[in-house]
């Protein structure tokens, strides 16, 4: 059984759970710009990782054009993982059909291009001057203080099992 892990990574969160995965399954793990359809063609499942920019997972599309024979698919977010996050993330991006994934990351605003570390210090700011915030509300007040680390290589071991049992 050949596998591949491939990842589409911002400011290094999914590469880390990445590379995780791929140690754990004994295979390798690549960036979505260095893979090759012809690769993902000789591969019997391929496990792709995405960051997640307003529901979507990036990278997504790409890989879903190359034709996977297996697709499982992890998204990774600043958010706190809950069942609300992944049915979300399962709708937006049309994986009814598709094991999916979800692991808290982190925030880098360190490793931000400019666009989106702007859009998300508006975002905080906006929802910090609220009053009477949702629970959502108070959850992402609290994300866009600063730069943090959630990640958690224990958050794997579901997807690891999964994928070692195709």
């Amino acid at each position: 059984m050949k596998r591949l892990v491939v990842y589409q990574s911002s400011t290094g969160f999914t590469a880390k759970y990445a590379a995780w995965i791929a140690e754990a399954l004994s295979c390798e793990a690549k960036e979505l710009k260095r893979v090759k359809m012809q690769e993902v063609a000789e591969c019997d499942s391929i496990i792709f990782g995405g960051w997640i920019m307003g529901g979507m997972i990036m990278g997504l599309d790409k890989i879903q054009k190359m034709n996977p024979k297996q697709l499982v698919v992890f998204a990774v977010g600043a958010s706190s993982d809950s069942e609300e996050v992944r049915e979300n993330l399962r709708t937006q991006n049309h994986l009814e059909q598709t094991q999916l994934y979800y692991f808290e990351g982190g925030l880098a605003f360190e490793k931000m291009s400019f666009f989106p570390k702007m859009m998300l210090k508006m975002m905080g700011k906006s929802v910090a001057k609220k009053e009477n915030k949702t629970p959502q509300e108070e959850e992402m007040a609290k994300l866009f203080a600063g730069s943090f680390d959630h990640s958690d290589i224990a958050k794997i071991e579901p997807l690891v099992e999964a994928a070692s049992e195709m």
